[in-house]
């Protein structure tokens, strides 16, 4: 993934961040997420703030027991500089429908996630 270069802090807590959302195993999710999601980080969307790291795995495990979600796959490569990334993904449903999502966001001073902006469907063409 990386070649023979070590992850930046952000690409390593974006990663750990994913590998978290599609963990289904509750305690092994907990340990990615500790390790990627500052205490009080904000994952922020149209419809509302979730606060804290709590907050953000209880979302986690909401999406994986909805019966309508099959999973989500990565549709673009991470962009990561500096504090900052964004990447792009889908959700998969049952029912063979699928939602687009665009995330950007930016670590903190200790490496983890603070912010994680949300934003599902694409944006319309002008």
């Amino acid at each position: 993934m990386y070649g023979s270069r070590m992850p930046t802090p952000v690409e390593a807590a974006v990663h750990a961040y994913i590998r978290a959302a599609g963990e289904r195993d509750a305690p092994a999710r907990a340990k990615l997420l500790e390790a990627c999601i500052a205490d009080d980080a904000r994952l922020v969307t149209r419809s509302g703030v979730i606060r804290g790291r709590a907050g953000i795995e209880a979302m986690i495990a909401r999406f994986q027991a909805d019966p309508h979600n099959l999973g989500f796959r990565m549709t673009s490569a991470i962009d990561a500089a500096g504090t900052t990334f964004r990447y792009r993904s889908v959700v998969d449903r049952r029912d063979g429908s699928s939602v687009e999502f665009f995330d950007a966001g930016e670590i903190e001073a200790d490496k983890r996630i603070v912010t994680l902006l949300v934003f599902a469907e694409p944006l319309a063409e002008r």
